[in-house]
This record gives C-alpha cells, sequence and structure tokens, in this order.
C-alpha cells in the first residue's frame, strides 16, 4: 500500500513525495519509476533523520509486526507539528501516539484498489484536526478513492474484515471461477476475460441501481433456470457460512494484532 500512496499522491501533481526505503533496489525502483524523493544513505534510520524536517506529513506505511521496534527510533524526532498517517493494521490510535510520544495521530484502513484510484479507506483521528489537517487527510486518501470518516475506532476493525482484506476474498472467488471456467473447456484466457468482466459488470450495476444486492440476485435468477440451480447448490453447501466464518477471522485476527 505503500507504493499506491506514493504512486496517487505523485500523479495527483501538487505533491513532493519523500520515501525512506530499507531495501536499495525497492528504493532505486520507486525513485526512478514513480519519481518519488529519496535519500542516498543506506541505513533506512538515517534516511528517516534527513527526510523526516523536511516533511509536513508522515505516513506510516510499515507491518504492524515492526512497529514497535521503529517507534523506538522515530519517537525523539517527530516534531508535534507533523501529521501522522498510519496504515498499520490493527495498530490502535493510543498505542500509536504513546508509542510516539504525540498527541494526535490519524489512522487508516485502506484497501489494494487504491493502486489504481479505485480503493476505499476508512478513518478516524485521536483529536479533532484543524481544518487545514482535515483536508490534507481528504485530499491524500481521495487519491486513492473514496474515504469515509468514522468517530468510531473500532469500526476501523470491522472494515479492515469487510473491505481491507475484501479484495483478497473476491479474488479467490474470481481464482475458482477462473479454474472451474477451464475444467469446462474453456480457454484460460476467454475464463479469465469472462470472471473479470462479470465482476466489473456487477459491481457497477450494484453501484448504479438503488436495490438491495439480495433484489440483484432475484432479477438475475430465474425460477428453474441455470443461475436459480447454482444458487441452491451454493446454499446448500453452505457458502454464506464459509464467507462469515471467513470474515469473523479476519476480524479477530485484527483486534489481536491490536492486543499485541
Amino acid at each position: 500500500m505503500g507504493e499506491a500512496f506514493a504512486s496517487s499522491l505523485i500523479k495527483s501533481g501538487d505533491n513532493d513525495v519523500f520515501v525512506a526505503e530499507p531495501d536499495s533496489e525497492r528504493r532505486q525502483y520507486l525513485n526512478l519509476q514513480l519519481k518519488v524523493n529519496i535519500s542516498k544513505k543506506q541505513d533506512v534510520y538515517d534516511q528517516i533523520n534527513e527526510l523526516l524536517p523536511i516533511t509536513e506529513i508522515i505516513i506510516l506505511c510499515i507491518k504492524p509486526q515492526l512497529f514497535n521496534e521503529v517507534s523506538k527510533r522515530l519517537k525523539d524526532i517527530i516534531d508535534q507539528r507533523k501529521l501522522v498517517i498510519s496504515i498499520l493494521a490493527g495498530t490502535r490510535l493510543d498505542k500509536i501516539c504513546e508509542s510516539l510520544q504525540i498527541d494526535n495521530a490519524v489512522r487508516v484502513m485502506p484497501n489494494t484498489p487504491g493502486q489504481i484510484g479505485k480503493g476505499i479507506s476508512i478513518w478516524k483521528s485521536k483529536k479533532q484536526l484543524s481544518t487545514k489537517e482535515e483536508n490534507s487527510v481528504k485530499e491524500i486518501l481521495e487519491c486513492l478513492g473514496i474515504s469515509i470518516k468514522t468517530d468510531i475506532e473500532s469500526d476501523i476493525d470491522k472494515a479492515t474484515a469487510i473491505s481491507g482484506s475484501g479484495p483478497g476474498y473476491l479474488f479467490l472467488i474470481m481464482e475458482i471461477m477462473e479454474d472451474i471456467g477451464i475444467e469446462l473447456g474453456l480457454s484460460e484466457e476467454v475464463a479469465k476475460k469472462l470472471v473479470i468482466e462479470t465482476f466489473i459488470g456487477s459491481s457497477i450495476l450494484a453501484k448504479e441501481k438503488d436495490v438491495s444486492f439480495k433484489e440483484l440476485r432475484k432479477e438475475v435468477t430465474s425460477p428453474n433456470g441455470t443461475t436459480d440451480s447454482g444458487v441452491k447448490e451454493m446454499i446448500k453447501n453452505k457458502l454464506a457460512h464459509s464467507i462469515k466464518s471467513g470474515i469473523i477471522k479476519a476480524h479477530e485476527r485484527s483486534i489481536e494484532i491490536s492486543n499485541d
């Protein structure tokens, strides 16, 4: 997601983006391909020490497991006037602020379609932001797609299991549908295109028609027809239970991470 943020911000044309990255090849790639600013220093903490003073907004795009180590290095050099935005899954605002010794921060859960500006993010700040800060958050997230502000932090853990992990669930379903299409005798190219366009068209239809998903399903399900037969078989095999248990497991894992 860090690359998605950097790419989208650069494409917007109004931002200077600075990236600290421990992998030298990756750092050069980001510099050459995305035109982000990088440090010539090799050690990532030396990079941070160099870049942090010249930035107004800090976006933490690291694995949650690395936060404790990184925060120990950052806490002494982060200025309270900096706006800190975190996309760390399951890492609560209290922990972010306490670890970095700052008064305020913004927690965001984006998703991978943000790479192409079609994502959705949900966010919350620990304390009220200034008008300038809130506008900055909205402008950054709008580079990735749509954003939703919430006043309830637990909503972010719930959204992590729906929209944050959601692309993974959908890609799994797409993978299964493609494989079955090939088993039925379709070429890989045709099967993949049929699946992709079906998902795209269905998503647009759901967005543009002001009816429930259930109503949309009924529209395409003729009694005793092919869709009706397929849907009944999926229900019989407890598809809803499988999806529900997966989402609940993802939600539980988000909470577990926050308690680590």
